[in-house]
């Protein structure tokens, strides 16, 4: 971090090469809270399983419950083997992987007590698919205004159980668990929040609900051999984990819902093979920006979160795994119009939507079919309207940085870009 020459109040911030000894110690102290399990073998799922249903109850295996717990082992044996953790981020992975567990956990456990969360409705969800420095976050914002739209919370996603109702939406303690626990990422990964908004009460990406996905990889994480399981996954395995997600956020909604799901993920992209078997009626909005820009972007904001897993990052491995991530979530972005038909899905650039928000957002209802109503138009121009803050902190990052080069990135992306250009007519990223 360093202060920038042209304005002395703007710091630059930029990726981490390694782990501070300060970073270190607050990792060491917060794993030190929890003996029972650093008395566990590390990446021992199925130790990490029976301390889970120990501390919250027993876990009622199925079919579903077989695939989830194969993915993941696959992911803790494929960090257990990589070289490039230290011992103190073996003890962290483990420790993000057991959190992955007592959620798995307490959901089935809520799923067999209250069988009627199947029943809840998930008419026409919207479901927004794009990168990092897309604009996705900025338009997930603005569309959770609308009064009828139910975007999850940070903190309702982080700890989903027992559903939240609306009479205690807004004092859930859950709230100040949450904010602790933010508070400490604060202090282990400071530049991280400068970067990145993390609001306990506002709207979230929604993969943090999803079992499987490239959410662990965009987590920080390394595990090429989780991801290979993921990438080859056939359709009806595919299938069952939308359908699984699918019942997540019935779960959410049990007691406190909204006239439409709205969620943000790249993880969706994904799913697109299947996703309209588990959403028939769903809407899919695309974000599209110059992946030159995103690519080094997202690979800048993982090594923020890598440092807790890893004493020093490869700059280069971690740009090529991230352009490969491109490569991976945009091939399934274009076979949704193999999926669906055009009035499923709408394309949004980055710069028309920046130029003017409130007519990207008509459009996008135009396009399937919605009329904009008064009392959601009236917030989202209050919310446009309102003086955005100067910003005090530049977040600098380049291709080279990671091993990339602007002419391999348009080689590598040049169908996609193609693509993006037959359908919105913008030329993302010129030579």
């Amino acid at each position: 971090m360093r202060r920038g020459p042209a304005d002395p109040d703007e710091v630059i911030v930029v990726a981490p090469r390694q782990r501070s000894p300060e970073a270190a110690q607050l990792l060491t102290r917060m794993l030190s809270l929890d003996g029972e399990f650093c008395a566990r073998p590390v990446l021992d799922v199925d130790r990490l399983l029976d301390l889970a249903q120990e501390r919250l109850g027993p876990l009622t295996f199925g079919a579903d419950n077989a695939l989830d717990l194969e993915g993941i082992r696959r992911l803790a044996e494929s960090i257990a083997r990589d070289p490039g953790y230290d011992d103190l981020g073996r003890y962290m992975a483990g420790y993000y992987v057991y959190g992955w567990i007592e959620r798995y956990v307490q959901f089935a456990q809520d799923l067999a007590e209250v069988p009627e969360i199947v029943d809840v409705p998930v008419a026409r969800p919207l479901f927004l698919i794009g990168f990092g420095r897309t604009g996705s976050t900025f338009l997930h914002h603005l569309l959770a205004l609308d009064p009828q739209a139910r975007a999850p919370r940070l903190w309702e996603l982080q700890e989903p159980s027992p559903p939240p109702r609306p009479e205690t939406y807004a004092t859930d303690p859950r709230i100040g668990r949450m904010r602790a626990q933010s508070e400490f990422r604060a202090a282990v990964m400071p530049d991280l929040h400068k970067i990145h908004e993390f609001d306990v009460e506002a709207p979230e990406e929604c993969q943090l609900m999803m079992w499987h996905g490239p959410q662990h990889m965009i987590l920080g994480l390394r595990s090429p051999e989780y991801w290979h399981w993921f990438r080859t996954l056939d359709l009806p395995q595919l299938d069952a984990l939308c359908a699984g997600y699918k019942r997540q956020v019935q779960h959410l909604q049990l007691f406190h819902r909204g006239g439409h799901w709205l969620s943000k993920s790249l993880a969706h992209a994904h799913f697109l093979p299947v996703l309209f078997r588990s959403f028939p009626d769903a809407r899919i909005v695309r974000l599209h920006r110059d992946p030159c820009q995103i690519i080094p972007a997202l690979a800048s904001l993982i090594a923020q979160l890598q440092i807790s897993y890893t004493p020093r990052i490869d700059f280069h491995d971690l740009g090529r795994r991230t352009l490969e991530l491109f490569e991976h979530t945009t091939e399934r972005m274009m076979q949704a119009d193999e999926q669906a038909s055009s009035t499923r899905v709408v394309d949004v650039v980055f710069d028309e939507l920046i130029k003017d928000p409130l007519a990207t957002i008509r459009r996008i209802h135009a396009a399937f079919g919605d009329d904009l109503a008064p009392a959601f138009e009236s917030r989202l121009r209050q919310r446009l309207q309102m003086e955005t803050p100067s910003r005090r902190f530049k977040h600098v990052y380049t291709l080279e940085q990671f091993g990339l080069t602007r002419a391999q990135v348009m080689a590598r992306t040049e169908h996609y870009l193609s693509w993006v250009e037959r359908r919105t007519g913008a030329r993302l990223c010129r030579s």
